[in-house]
C-alpha cells in the first residue's frame, strides 16, 4: 500500500513539474518583452541580465505611441480582423455543417480539394495576387486585406467546423429533423448553440492569424494611415538603422499589439470552457 501511494505522488509530482515546465517554457518570452519594454536603451544589453530594470522607462509606451500612430494601427487592424472574422464565418459555417451533415455530388472530392488548398503559402503567389488586386483598384484598400485573409484562412476555419460539427450528437439532429426542422434551421437551432465552444475557438484562431498578418499588409498597404498595427511595430525597426535595433521601443510596440489578443480571450473564455451539450440528450 505505501508502495502505491509513493508511486502516486511521485507520478503527480513529475505531472505537476512538467506543467511548470511548460508554463515557464511559455511566459518565458512574455516575461522578456515586459522586462525589455521597461528598460532604458543603454540597459537592455547589460551583463548579467536583469530582469526587473533599475529604472523602469514607462515613457518608452509613451514614444513608442507617437511613431507608431497606435490609434491608426488599431482602428486599421480592428477593421480589417472584424470584416475578415464575420466573411469567414458567414462562408464557413455552411460549408463546415454540408461537409459534415449534407450528401451531395464531389462531396469528397471537393473535401480533398479543401485539404489541398492548405499546401500553398501565400508568399508564393504574392505577385500575381499583386497584380489582381493592381488591377481591381484594390492596392492600398483594406478590402484587398480583407479578401487575402479570407482566403488564407477559410479552408483551415472550415476543417475546424467540420470537425466540432461532427461531434454533435445525432440524436439531437435526428429529433430535430422529426420536430420538422429545415437543414438551414437545424444549423442555426442546434449545431451553432452547441458548437459555441468551437466556434469560439475558430473565432481565436482567426482573429489571431488575421491581427498578426503582415506579408499582405505589408506589401498592399502604403498609406500610413492606413496601415495595420503589425505593419506600424515594423516601421519601428527601420528607424534610425546607424544605431541599431531599438529593442526597448520594438517590445513596447509588441506589448500593445498583444493586449487585443489578451482582451479578446478574456471575453469567450466562457465559451471555451464547459460542455455545452450537457443535457442535450436525455
Amino acid at each position: 500500500m505505501n508502495s502505491y501511494r509513493v508511486k502516486r505522488n511521485v507520478k503527480k509530482f513529475l505531472f505537476l513539474l512538467m506543467v511548470l515546465l511548460i508554463i515557464v517554457t511559455l511566459m518565458f518570452p512574455v516575461a522578456a518583452m515586459i522586462s525589455v519594454s521597461l528598460k532604458k536603451a543603454n540597459d537592455v544589453f547589460t551583463m548579467p541580465v536583469t530582469w526587473v530594470p533599475k529604472v523602469f522607462a514607462f515613457g518608452n509606451y509613451v514614444q513608442v505611441f507617437r511613431k507608431m500612430h497606435i490609434l491608426n494601427g488599431f482602428k486599421a487592424s480592428l477593421v480589417i480582423t472584424g470584416m475578415t472574422i464575420a466573411l469567414i464565418m458567414v462562408i464557413a459555417i455552411p460549408a463546415a455543417y454540408a461537409f459534415s451533415c449534407l450528401n451531395f455530388y464531389c462531396k469528397k472530392q471537393m473535401y480533398y480539394l479543401v485539404l489541398v488548398s492548405q499546401m500553398f503559402a501565400p508568399v508564393i503567389v504574392i505577385i500575381p495576387l499583386y497584380t489582381m488586386m493592381n488591377k481591381m483598384g484594390l492596392i492600398d484598400s483594406w478590402l484587398s486585406l480583407v479578401l487575402m485573409n479570407t482566403t488564407f484562412n477559410l479552408a483551415f476555419i472550415v476543417l475546424m467546423l467540420k470537425a466540432t460539427f461532427d461531434g454533435v450528437p445525432k440524436e439531437v439532429v435526428e429529433a430535430a429533423k422529426i420536430d420538422g426542422c429545415s437543414p438551414f434551421m437545424v444549423m442555426t437551432r442546434i449545431f451553432l448553440p452547441v458548437s459555441s465552444t468551437g466556434i469560439a475557438v475558430a473565432v481565436i484562431f482567426a482573429f489571431t492569424r488575421t491581427w498578426n498578418e503582415f506579408l499582405f499588409a505589408f506589401t498592399f498597404i502604403s498609406t500610413t494611415e492606413k496601415k495595420p498595427i503589425i505593419v506600424s511595430l515594423y516601421e519601428i525597426l527601420k528607424n534610425n538603422p546607424a544605431v541599431g535595433i531599438p529593442w526597448h521601443y520594438v517590445m513596447a510596440g509588441a506589448m500593445y499589439t498583444t493586449v487585443p489578443l489578451v482582451i479578446l480571450f478574456i471575453c469567450i473564455r466562457n465559451y471555451i470552457t464547459g460542455d455545452h451539450t450537457a443535457g442535450a440528450i436525455k
